[in-house]
């Protein structure tokens, strides 16, 4: 360092004592939040599972469990919103104030995404994995529909909210509703899969 350099001071972030927290009681979300929150370098670079688990546990000492059970539901509500191309200006806004580098946050996820993968989760995590919130106005308002579009003969059209309605798409997907999904007959047709008639 050069004589007269002026140097920023270090900021500590203080640090939660309490039991130490196993990764497989994480889900994803969760870990992809305390990783962000780690000393985690920034840029994609593979690295040892061991140094991913020590970063995870890291960033939930930082934070504490609460705290980061309650980013990692925000951020998987988030998510959900955000691919069905529903995030509200408030909602953006509340999650780029949460997690300002976006790049950081890709990383983290990543490495979360590989870290469930190698080191799975516990029963109790699985079943509660998948729990999302909304930090800010759904766009459901609380009545788990949002309106999609207009027909003519039926009036107005609802789909269910990614969020707020989870339980009831997911008992549709595990074939508990009458849906009826015309892509998978488009799917099977023999031209499709390159069968012969």
């Amino acid at each position: 360092m050069m004589p007269g350099t002026l140097v920023k001071p270090l900021v500590r972030v203080p640090v939660q004592s309490g039991p130490t927290v196993r990764v497989q009681d994480l889900t994803g979300a969760e870990r992809a939040v305390a990783l962000y929150a780690s000393d985690m370098p920034s840029g994609r670079r593979r690295h040892s599972s061991e140094q991913v688990r020590e970063w995870i546990v890291q960033g939930v000492e930082r934070l504490g469990v609460e705290e980061i059970r309650r980013r990692g539901e925000f951020f998987y509500g988030h998510r959900l919103l955000e691919l069905h191309g529903l995030v509200t200006a408030q909602i953006q806004q509340r999650h780029e104030q949460r997690f300002p580098k976006r790049g950081r946050l890709n990383v983290a996820d990543q490495q979360a995404a590989d870290n469930v993968y190698g080191d799975r989760m516990s029963e109790a995590t699985r079943l509660r994995n998948g729990t999302a919130a909304v930090d800010g106005d759904c766009p459901c308002r609380g009545t788990r529909y949002i309106p999609a579009f207009y027909d003519e003969d039926c009036g107005p059209v609802d789909m269910l909210c990614p969020v707020h309605a989870r339980a009831e798409i997911r008992r549709h997907r595990a074939g508990y509703g009458q849906t009826f999904d015309l892509r998978d007959d488009v799917r099977h047709t023999p031209r499709h899969t390159g069968e012969q008639r």
